[in-house]
């Protein structure tokens, strides 16, 4: 007999109704920005991090730039609106696995470097880690999600430094000590559900820890209680690859949009199940793309899609309807287009009432008051 299908996630508790932060606890560099506003900050270019450990120009046709251009994302720890970028770069483009990390709540927040890259004598290429047993740089992709639970960065697939080939392993970077988890602590995705191909649609749950991610028409999901893979839905309405991918907390559900097949579907949470939705209104045709950011945001209960082209444009996704229309903002005409993607380099933070973008290596960080 076949084996029976995995359960669906218990339910998380429904999420209390958010709450506006006080404008005069906003860090300095916060304070001062309207509704609407796009502003660039000061001293956040991804540049002026520190680099302890080199590993180009000896090995690798881009540098550190790539970080931010070679099909990378990062990640936000809500907890304290720090950002994160780890092991960024992949294929031939860059080799240095190091992680940088920005808190978005000091008053001049600036980029550190709490672990550094892998010497170059220790680099592997074609390889899931290198020698000294951290994971070899990857274009992320989608696939860098903070687990606020396990207090760790962690990274669900990419493209391998040396050949670019798919990775399965799953990687995680302990917070508190600036180091990474031993190589094989959590299971490889399943290769045969997701396939070969690389930038699978991929989301993390903020209530339960569980990370979803949606490739070849399946849903998969990795457990944070179990630390185990499960397919838990196969004929999915979504096929996944280069698709955005955002948690409705107030649904309990995920919109996933986009990418090589053109998806417009919702994965329920709590019910197992899939459909395609339809989207209406004016714009309803525009967010189509591969590797296009996208948030949820509870205060507008309303989804954020940024793609990749120049000016301060983002279309705002009504989150019951699926009506679409462009968010009304101001400043963003000198935003530059970024390269090869947004991925997770558009993020929402709570603690903010916003969204941060970085677009570029050397421009600095963009932010958006959204309410």
């Amino acid at each position: 007999a076949p084996a029976p299908a995995p359960a669906p996630a218990p339910a998380p508790a429904p999420a209390p109704a958010p709450v506006a932060p006080d404008e005069s606890a906003m860090p300095a560099w916060r304070q001062g920005i309207a509704v609407g506003e796009w502003r660039q900050v000061a001293g956040t270019a991804l540049s002026s991090a520190p680099i302890a450990v080199q590993t180009y120009p000896s090995i690798g046709y881009s540098g550190p730039v790539s970080k931010i251009v070679a099909w990378s994302g990062f990640a936000v720890d809500t907890r304290d609106s720090s950002i994160y970028s780890a092991a960024n770069g992949g294929h031939m483009d860059y080799a240095g696995n190091e992680v940088n990390r920005i808190r978005l709540s000091d008053n001049a927040p600036a980029w550190t470097e709490p672990r550094p890259a892998t010497p170059v004598e220790k680099t592997v290429k074609n390889a899931t880690h290198y020698s000294d047993g951290r994971p070899a740089s990857r274009h992320t992709y989608y696939g860098t999600v903070v687990n606020e639970q396990r207090n760790r960065t962690m990274l669900f697939s990419g493209a391998r430094w040396g050949d670019g080939y798919s990775l399965f392993n799953l990687d995680g970077f302990n917070l508190a000590t600036n180091d990474w988890d031993a190589a094989r602590t959590y299971p490889d995705a399943p290769s045969g559900d997701v396939g070969p191909a690389n930038g699978w649609g991929t989301v993390g749950h903020k209530a339960s820890g569980d990370v979803y991610v949606f490739a070849n028409f399946n849903v998969m999901r990795w457990s944070n209680a179990s630390n185990t893979w499960s397919r838990v839905l196969s004929n999915a309405a979504m096929y996944g690859q280069y698709a955005a991918s955002a948690v409705d907390t107030r649904r309990n559900r995920i919109l996933v949009v986009g990418g090589n097949a053109n998806d417009q579907a919702v994965y329920e949470v709590a019910t197992n199940t899939s459909k395609k939705v339809t989207f209406s209104g004016a714009e309803a045709g525009s967010l189509s793309g591969d590797g296009n950011g996208m948030v949820y945001d509870p205060l507008l209960d309303a989804y954020l899609l940024r793609k990749g082209g120049a000016g301060g444009t983002v279309y705002r996704i009504n989150a019951e309807t699926f009506a679409v229309s462009v968010l009304p903002t101001s400043g963003g005409a000198q935003l530059p287009a970024t390269a090869n993607g947004v991925w997770t380099r558009f993020l929402y933070v709570p603690k903010l009432k916003g969204v941060v973008y970085f677009p570029s290596y050397s421009g600095g960080m963009w932010f958006l008051r959204t309410s």
